[in-house]
């Protein structure tokens, strides 16, 4: 991978996951440590039939909380156990912290980030779809590494795979949602990665140096979207938002969710410019092509970048 790309992953990842120095339940009912990282062998289709930690849980340094003493592997499989059966998937933060006995370094967490970066990287050059992942613009690997962050590298996205192997940007960035039902922490997640392909979809077009990465993750979303560094991108709502904004009809955030701000914005644009109102959008396909036409003209205009 770009060297842009192992150096943002940490700081593209802990918004999205948090860091946590403890073993804790996910919404999956999965034993989770760090940035995301799995912990837990067992199905989750098959709750509990096989709780039994990964190996990488007795590679990590855990320490008792209160005295700082080092724990043996008896005390880090009985608070697997603990963790695994707790009951705690959809309890708030500071329940599964106060359950936790254990705690890992810092050190330890960023060991493991980058020994499983490096795997998934693996296991995805090694996957017909993405075998020139090395030759792919920075934006692109960030996002491909995203998705397999959550959901492993193995993922199936069988148009989104397809696309891939054809370098198709812009259906790449259509097809890399994940599903969002039951889970709404994914929907940052997706937010992002349809902006990273759609990124490397622009990087690609411009030509010139792929190393680099046009989005700054050491910096929040919105901040990325105003900086001016990266074109505005019409194919996406929080790009249709952006525009709103930079336009000005403010959609009270830049989040890339159809919010009754964005709702109100979009209508409020319709109108002014003899556009038919469409208040039940709920995603950019809801959006008419003559709105967003509108909004590229203007945009080009003022001479604000866009893409497409």
């Amino acid at each position: 991978m770009h060297d842009s790309v192992r150096n943002g992953f940490n700081a593209f990842s802990e918004p999205l996951e948090s860091r946590e120095h403890m073993m804790y339940l996910d919404v999956k009912s999965l034993v989770s440590t760090g940035v995301g990282n799995l912990l837990d062998a067992d199905d989750p289709e098959n709750f509990g039939s096989n709780p039994v930690p990964l190996p990488d849980t007795f590679t990590l340094d855990w320490s008792d909380r209160n005295t700082g003493a080092p724990a043996d592997r008896a005390a880090v499989e009985d608070e697997y156990r603990k963790i695994k059966f707790s009951g705690t998937a959809n309890a708030p933060t500071s329940q599964k912290r106060a359950i936790a006995h254990l705690l890992v370094s810092d050190a330890s967490i960023d060991g493991l980030i980058t020994t499983k970066l490096d795997s998934f990287e693996t296991s995805l050059r090694g996957r017909p779809p993405f075998a020139g992942f090395d030759g792919w613009p920075a934006p692109g690997q960030l996002g491909l590494l995203s998705m397999a962050w959550a959901m492993g590298p193995m993922f199936r996205f069988p148009n989104f795979e397809a696309a891939a192997a054809e370098g198709d940007w812009q259906t790449m960035a259509r097809e890399c949602r994940m599903t969002e039902a039951g889970n709404s922490g994914v929907v940052p997640r997706n937010v992002r990665n349809a902006l990273l392909f759609t990124l490397a979809g622009w990087v690609t077009s411009q030509g010139g140096d792929i190393t680099g990465l046009v989005y700054d993750p050491t910096v929040p979303l919105d901040a990325d979207l105003r900086s001016g560094t990266l074109p505005v991108p019409l194919n996406l709502l929080i790009g249709v938002q952006t525009a709103l904004e930079t336009l000005g009809f403010d959609p009270h955030g830049l989040d890339g969710i159809a919010g009754p701000g964005t709702r109100g914005a979009l209508t409020a644009f319709q109108s002014a410019n003899g556009l038919t109102p469409t208040p039940g959008v709920s995603g950019i396909d809801d959006v008419p092509e003559e709105t967003v036409a509108a909004l590229a003209a203007q945009l080009d205009a003022r001479g604000v970048a866009r893409f497409p």
